[in-house]
């Protein structure tokens, strides 16, 4: 039987905009977001864990509105409810003018923390021993005006935490930056590596800030985790999201994932060459979809290539194509239209369309620019059409790289 048990989360951003859903979608997607969180703390009280480790941006701002704040405050109070450990991250950082970390400023709106919520909030690791446990949860913050290249697990920020403490068991929370598995798009926030992390005096370190579950193991077990965001918060954070169980023992520590969103997040190519009409495109990432497992209740992101036969545009997916899930998102930027360049380019040069696409292609492969080639290669097949079919249909103004 394991010595202690937890249930970690983080990066849960309520009050994130959404703004890459469709306007209708935003609310619901908000509410999913504390649904998560209920889900959560039904889960810990259900698996009778020893507290709630939220490795931090438990926000998505540093102010968010009094409705967001008010759920937050309150979901805590659930009977049953285990100890729960804030680690206050980088997009919700601790200050003394945080409206939701600041007692006197909470406490003007008519609200606090239940007496069972505890905020580290200091950059200097502090410890929580919980009653009846054999652990002690180290944490530590972000914090208004302290950069966030510091690196958390250095020898020099660990305190009192590198000190011996008999028989305690030390489990770390925090919100920080594994170094070599950093995400696209992704800043850097409290910095370590996993040397760092295998030196520290921790048992285990719950850590949060990377959207993606990963994991740091060693002889004993799990020696360091990301839970990933409780929901996905962005259109490619594919996948199953949700939070960890974490079965901490003398000699080993173990994890298992608790799912909390329900839906999940996709991304797929399709080749659409030689489709003749705007409804075969259509059947083809209907088809990919059904391919790939995709549900009606998930979010899609649908990356289309290839050549279309002469004459054919797409522009956004059909009615029934966009009721198909509940969230859907066509690139179309690396379809082409099926123009024989390399004949054109090879050619004698003896007709206009032939001088024509030579010159473009010419300006093309000398361009460094991607925004001007683009616009180039826009105004190539633009002109292959009037030449070709006689007509010009707007269509080409979203290729890209």
């Amino acid at each position: 039987m394991a010595a202690a048990r937890f249930l970690q989360i983080s990066d849960l951003h309520l009050g994130a905009p959404f703004g890459w859903l469709a306007p209708e979608r935003r609310a619901e997607r908000r509410r999913e977001q504390q649904r998560a969180l209920e889900d959560a703390v039904a889960e810990a009280i259900h698996r009778r864990v020893e507290g709630i480790l939220i490795a931090g941006d438990l926000f998505d701002r540093e102010g968010v509105d009094a409705q967001t704040l008010a759920f937050a405050v309150h979901v805590f109070e659930a009977p049953g409810c285990p100890p729960v450990l804030i680690a206050p991250g980088n997009h919700d950082p601790w200050s003394l003018t945080s409206p939701y970390w600041n007692a006197r400023l909470l406490g003007a709106r008519g609200w606090s923390w239940p007496e069972h919520v505890h905020v580290f909030t200091s950059a200097r690791w502090s410890a929580r021993r919980l009653a009846g446990s054999p652990v002690e949860v180290w944490g530590r913050s972000f914090t208004t005006g302290i950069p966030s290249a510091e690196r958390p697990l250095d020898p020099a920020m660990l305190g009192d935490a590198s000190r011996e403490n008999g028989s305690a068991l030390r489990v770390a929370v925090f919100h920080g930056s594994r170094e070599g598995f950093l995400p696209p798009g992704q800043v850097t926030a409290g910095p370590f590596s996993d040397e760092e992390a295998r030196r520290s005096p921790f048992v285990y370190l719950a850590a949060g800030h990377y959207h993606l579950r990963s994991r740091l193991d060693h002889a004993g077990g799990v020696r360091l985790a990301y839970a990933g965001s409780a929901i996905a918060i962005a259109s490619d954070e594919l996948g199953a999201h949700g939070a960890l169980e974490v079965r901490i023992d003398r000699d080993r520590v173990e994890t298992e994932f608790v799912e909390l969103d329900r839906r999940r997040v996709h991304e797929l190519s399709v080749d659409v060459s030689g489709a003749a009409s705007e409804d075969q495109v259509d059947r083809r990432i209907f088809g990919a979809l059904d391919g790939a497992g995709v549900r009606e209740c998930d979010l899609a992101t649908v990356r289309l290539q290839g050549r279309l036969s002469r004459g054919v545009r797409w522009g956004r997916p059909g009615a029934e194509l966009a009721a198909r899930l509940f969230h859907l998102r066509v690139d179309p930027r690396a379809v082409r239209p099926d123009h024989d360049l390399e004949s054109l380019r090879r050619g004698s040069g003896l007709t206009t369309e032939e001088r024509f696409a030579r010159a473009l292609l010419e300006r093309i492969q000398s361009e460094d620019d991607p925004d001007q080639r683009a616009v180039i290669e826009s105004a190539l097949y633009y002109g292959l059409d009037a030449l070709r079919l006689r007509e010009v249909t707007p269509g080409y103004e979203e290729l890209g790289e």
